[in-house]
């Protein structure tokens, strides 16, 4: 198996933001992984020298709350300038890692987004359905890492 890494964005004590930390909880022992409170810098750092990465992150992009979203980055990041509650969104912090360390960057990356409904009321517990879509994100990743 090629090295992968999982990485969880977002705050786990704001409701829904939780969700990438939720999805590193249920993948701890079977694959690197690490968690960060937003998408700085530090997220090149500990992609470099794998070979895939698996960003999972909550987005808000108006879709049905729990709905999972692919996200190829070489094919968003001319287009999709998001903003958010983390410090630099996500395409400028691997634009940056691609053309700083192009050699020891992922040769493959793959952002899973999950649409949240609540990131603002400070609780542990995702929503409904969000809560819903976690299991079926490990599945994706599983999948694609080919994990058992």
């Amino acid at each position: 198996m090629k090295r992968a890494i999982v990485v969880g964005i977002g705050n786990p004590n704001f409701r829904d933001d939780g969700v990438g930390f939720k999805v590193i909880e249920n993948l701890k022992g079977l694959v690197d992984t690490v968690c960060f409170l937003n998408t700085d810098l530090k997220v090149i750092d500990a992609i470099l020298n794998y070979d895939i990465a698996i960003i999972v992150d909550g987005i808000k992009i108006g879709t049905e709350p729990g709905t999972i979203i692919e996200i190829d980055p070489a094919e968003s990041w001319k287009n999709v300038y998001a903003s958010g509650t983390h410090s630099i969104n996500i395409f400028e912090v691997i634009r940056v890692g691609y053309k700083v360390f192009p050699e020891e960057m992922p040769k493959k990356i793959k952002i899973i987004g999950v649409e949240v409904e609540d990131v603002d009321t400070l609780d542990k517990e995702c929503s409904p359905k969000v809560k819903e879509a976690i299991p079926k994100v490990v599945s994706k990743i599983k999948e694609i890492l080919k994990l058992s």
